[in-house]
C-alpha cells in the first residue's frame, strides 16, 4: 500500500534517517523499531509531510505523491508520541473537539463517537476530564481521537511508552481489532514483547535499516541457533572472565537471570561457559534484534 525509498533527512550534521527503504503492506500490522535515536518518529513526521525529506520517494499505492501529501493525509489517522489532549475538557468534549476539526458530521460523530468509546472502553468515563484518567487511559483516548475521520492508515508513534503491562495489552487488542477490520497500521515501539503482535517488521539503528522482513520469515530463517543458560555462579563475573573470548563474547547477552547464547557456526562454546543446565529455544524478536544490530552492516536487508 504504502512504499518509502531512499528516504534521507539531516538535522545540520546529524543523519536522522540515512536511505531508509521499505514498505508498509496493506492490512497489517508493520512495526518499525530500534533504539532512542533510530529515526523511528522522523520517518513517520516525513510521512504526513511534518518534515521535510531530503532525498527520497514516497508512494501510495504505486503513484509517487512528490510533494503533495494530500491524498496521504486524507487516508491517515496519525498519533504522535505526544498526542495533545485538553485536559480540562471530558474524554467526550475531546472527542467532540477532534471530530470538529476533521470535519466529521454530526450524524457519522455521534454514531463513531460512541462506537469508539465502547472499543476502547471508554465509554463509562466519557464525562471525566481527561488530565484525571490513566496513562493507558490517555492513549486510548488519544486513539480514539484520530479513529473519528475513519482512516484507512494509521500511524502510531510508541502509543504505549509509559503505559502499565494490562494497559498495553488491552491497547493491542484494540489494534488487533482495527487490523481485523483492514485498516493498515504502523507502530513505531521500543518494546519488542508487544512487537511480536505484528506482522512485518524494520529494524533500525542510527537511521539506517539494518533489518527488514515480516516476522515469520525473520524467525524461520534466523541463521542461529538460540540457548538459554542457567550459569554456575555470579552472571556477572562470568561474562567479565568470557571477555577474551571475542567471538564467544559476541554471541552472549544477559537476560535476567540467564545468559542467551547464539550460536552462529558449527563449533559449540557452551562448555567455556560455566553453566547449571542449557536449553535451546525458539528465537524471539528481541534476540533476533539483537542478532542484526550486533551484526549487520546497515543496509536493505
Amino acid at each position: 500500500m504504502i512504499e518509502l525509498k531512499n528516504i534521507s533527512r539531516s538535522f545540520g550534521d546529524i543523519a536522522a534517517v540515512q536511505d531508509v527503504s521499505f514498505e508498509i503492506p496493506a492490512s497489517q500490522i508493520t512495526i518499525i523499531t530500534g533504539a532512542d535515536g533510530a529515526g523511528k518518529s522522523t520517518l513517520f513526521k516525513i510521512l504526513v509531510g511534518l518534515v521535510r525529506k531530503d532525498r527520497g520517494s514516497i508512494f501510495l499505492k504505486g503513484e509517487d505523491i512528490g510533494r503533495d501529501y494530500s491524498k496521504m493525509t486524507a487516508i491517515t489517522g496519525y498519533m504522535p508520541e505526544r498526542f495533545s489532549l485538553y485536559p480540562d475538557l471530558s474524554v467526550e468534549e475531546n472527542l467532540n473537539f477532534f471530530a470538529d476539526i476533521h470535519q466529521v458530521t454530526l450524524k457519522k460523530r455521534e454514531e463513531r463517537k460512541h462506537g469508539l468509546l465502547e472499543k476502547t472502553g471508554m465509554l463509562p468515563f466519557k464525562s471525566r476530564r481527561a488530565r484525571d484518567l490513566s496513562g493507558g487511559m490517555k492513549q486510548k483516548l488519544a486513539l480514539a481521537s484520530i479513529l473519528l475521520s475513519a482512516p484507512q492508515f494509521i500511524i502510531l508513534d510508541e502509543p504505549t511508552t509509559g503505559v502499565d503491562p494490562l494497559s498495553r495489552i488491552e491497547f493491542f487488542n484494540i489494534i488487533k481489532d482495527l487490523k481485523a477490520e483492514g485498516k493498515t497500521i504502523a507502530i513505531s515501539t521500543p518494546y519488542l514483547d508487544e512487537a511480536e503482535q505484528g506482522d512485518y517488521i524494520v529494524f533500525l539503528k542510527e537511521g539506517k535499516v539494518i533489518k527488514k522482513d515480516s516476522i515469520e520469515n525473520l524467525k524461520k530463517n534466523f541463521p542461529a541457533r538460540l540457548f538459554k543458560i542457567v550459569p554456575d555462579g555470579n552472571i556477572f563475573d562470568i561474562m567479565e572472565n568470557l571477555e577474551a573470548h571475542k567471538e564467544l563474547k559476541e554471541n552472549l547477552f544477559i537476560r535476567g537471570r540467564y545468559i542467551r547464547y547464539l550460536q552462529t557456526g558449527d563449533i559449540d562454546h557452551i562448555n567455556l561457559i560455566p553453566h547449571i543446565s542449557v536449553k535451546e529455544e525458539k528465537p524471539k524478536l528481541e534476540d533476533i534484534y539483537i542478532y542484526y544490530e550486533r551484526r549487520e552492516t546497515p543496509g536493505v536487508g
